[in-house]
Parts: C-alpha cells; sequence; structure tokens
C-alpha cells in the first residue's frame, strides 16, 4: 500500500510493518523462499501471524537456518502470552524474555548461561522447554532426557525426523521451530478464532471483511472474533487497537474505523472479485475497492486485505495517475 503511507498499520511496539511486496513466482504469498518446505509454510505462516517468528528480511524466511537459544527463547515466550511485551528497553534485545522465561515462568534452566544464547539450540533443549511448558510442575526444576523426550512426543508437539528417530542431539532450523511453535498454539488454544478467507462482502457501499465493517462496537467485533490476543494503540495515530491472529482491527471513539485481515486473497489482488457498486483502481502494487456512497476503501495487496474509509492520499494518488481506475464504475470517477 505504498500509495497510502499514512494508511499503512505499523505494529505498536513491535517493529511488524504490513506493508506489500511484489511475491513473483512463489506459491504463496508470505515468504519467497518457503516453497521447498511445504510442510511447514503454514506453520511459518501462522506463527508469523501471531508475531512469534518473523523473516530475515522482508521476503526471506532463511527455513533452513538454526535457531538460537535467545531467538526460540523469544517465541516460547510470545507462545505462551501473545500479550507480552518487554518493559523497559534493555542492553541486548533478548533480556526480557530471557528473564520472563527463567525468572518469571521457569521454562528455561536457570544454569542458561549469557554465552550459551547465541549457540544453536538442540531439539532435546526444546523439549525439556516444552515439557515445562505443559507440565507445570517441572518448572524451575531439572527435566532429564527421557521425561523430556516422552512429554513432548506424547503432546505431539516433537516428532521424529526419519523412522520415528526424535533426532535429540540436533540443531533446530527456523522451519522446525515454526512447526513446533504453531503446534503448541494449536495445543493452547490462543490462537483464538481462525479465519481462512477474508470473506469480503459489499451491501450497498457498505463493505465487510470476515464479518467486521466500519462503525461497529467493540461488542460487535467480539461476537465475530472473540478476545484479542493484544490490545494497545496503533503507531500511525495512537488510537486504540486489538490484535487477532487474522485481523488488526482499529477504534476511533469506540467504534471500528480500520480493519487488516493479515493474509492475501489472490482475487481481490488481482482486481476480479465482483463487489456491488465498487469503483477498481490498480496501484503499483495495490487493488483498490472504492465505494463512493459510504467512502469505504478495500485496499488488497500481496500480504493483506485492508478496510478503511477513502482519504486525501488514495484521492491525490488518483489524481496524480499513480493509481489508475479499472473498471468502468471507477473511470467515471473525478475526485
Amino acid at each position: 500500500m505504498k500509495p497510502l503511507k499514512k494508511a499503512i498499520i505499523t505494529l505498536a511496539g513491535c517493529g511488524i510493518l504490513w506493508g506489500s511486496f511484489s511475491s513473483g513466482t512463489q506459491a504463496h504469498w508470505l515468504f519467497q523462499d518457503i516453497d521447498n518446505v511445504t510442510w511447514a509454510q503454514n506453520s511459518i505462516i501462522n506463527a508469523y501471524q501471531m508475531q512469534v517468528v518473523d523473516g530475515v528480511s522482508e521476503d526471506r524466511f532463511d527455513p533452513e537456518s538454526s535457531v538460537t537459544w535467545a531467538q526460540f527463547v523469544k517465541m516460547i515466550v510470545m507462545t505462551d502470552n501473545p500479550a507480552y511485551r518487554p518493559g523497559a528497553p534493555s542492553e541486548q534485545w533478548w533480556e526480557p524474555y530471557v528473564n520472563e522465561a527463567q525468572k518469571s515462568k521457569g521454562f528455561v534452566d536457570g544454569s542458561l548461561s549469557k554465552e550459551a544464547l547465541d549457540r544453536p539450540i538442540t531439539r532435546l533443549d526444546i523439549a525439556r522447554i516444552v515439557a515445562r511448558l505443559l507440565d507445570t510442575s517441572l518448572r524451575f526444576k531439572e527435566v532429564d532426557e527421557a521425561k523430556a523426550a516422552s512429554i513432548a512426543k506424547d503432546a505431539g508437539i516433537l516428532q521424529g525426523r526419519s523412522g520415528g528417530d526424535l533426532a535429540l542431539k540436533e540443531k533446530v532450523t527456523r522451519a522446525e521451530s515454526a512447526v513446533i511453535i504453531d503446534r503448541l498454539f494449536e495445543k493452547n488454544g490462543k490462537y483464538g478464532k481462525r479465519f481462512d478467507t477474508a470473506a469480503v462482502k459489499a451491501d450497498q457501499g457498505t463493505v465487510s471483511v470476515g464479518g467486521l465493517a466500519l462503525g461497529q462496537s467493540r461488542a460487535q467485533v467480539k461476537a465475530v472474533l472473540g478476545t484479542p490476543f493484544f490490545q494497545g494503540e496503533d503507531e500511525v495515530n495512537n488510537n486504540p487497537m486489538e490484535m487477532y491472529k487474522n485481523f488488526i482491527v482499529i477504534y476511533m471513539d469506540d467504534q471500528v474505523k480500520e480493519v487488516t485481515y493479515k493474509a492475501a486473497d489472490a482475487e481481490l489482488y488481482a482486481g476480479k472479485k465482483a463487489l456491488t457498486g465498487a469503483a477498481v483502481f490498480q496501484g503499483l502494487d495495490t487493488t483498490y475497492y472504492y465505494f463512493q456512497s459510504t467512502g469505504d476503501l478495500l485496499a488488497a495487496d500481496a500480504r493483506s486485505v485492508r478496510l478503511g474509509k477513502a482519504d486525501k492520499y488514495f484521492t491525490g494518488s488518483v489524481q496524480a495517475g499513480d493509481v489508475k481506475p479499472i473498471n468502468d464504475l471507477a473511470k467515471k470517477i473525478r475526485f
């Protein structure tokens, strides 16, 4: 959504930008380098939507590289409590997560040293962490190899690589870590309600995405989505914001101001979605569906679908020729 820079959502305190990119020839919509790990693609996407994993760059995940202790400790803290955010700034990015996992929660052995945090974590290390996460009686305690492996395997969190071998001494890849996190989320129920499609509809100029429409109350949103995993403020205007696995909802005066669906919709992005009353425009990397009667504006890029009101950034982009009309209705509109 580059033409609408102010309308792009930045997630408060998280450093994550729901921008757009050119997806090229990849089979999915998120990272260009996860086509060869089809067994992990959905898990990577799920964990990314929950802000537990991120790419090494905007379009690369580097699925085969190893995961360090520090990286996995952050993942496990965020999986246990998706609303967790570090407090005061620390000298090292990992410090608050290690303190939370080690001193507050007891997921990690107290003997873990600072020097070890940059080392690759093994499957046995993860099995021990998982055992403590799932069995609260084991927290702040030593967990032997057999017990850790048994708990992690029986819970379906850690599975064999080949021939049933858990390969406990082996390092863990980024793809494998995403699968482990995905399984833990499935087990702890913190994904909440899941929405596999944007389910966009238009009725007399009013647009809904997954049953959410502009102007709805918090109670109406809760009836559709349930409980958010995080509440805070958006970085653009400091408006109240709620995060769900598949959605970000921003409010103004306790009414929905903006909705973002955190996945691609190929039909919308291609400008082929039939929505009654929609004037369709195409920008460099975003397709817009504008509803003149209500001012609703649906913007679809290669990673997300955003619903908001048309503003001067949209109309100005049309006037400047950066965003071009596609269908007959759009060609008739003058701003």
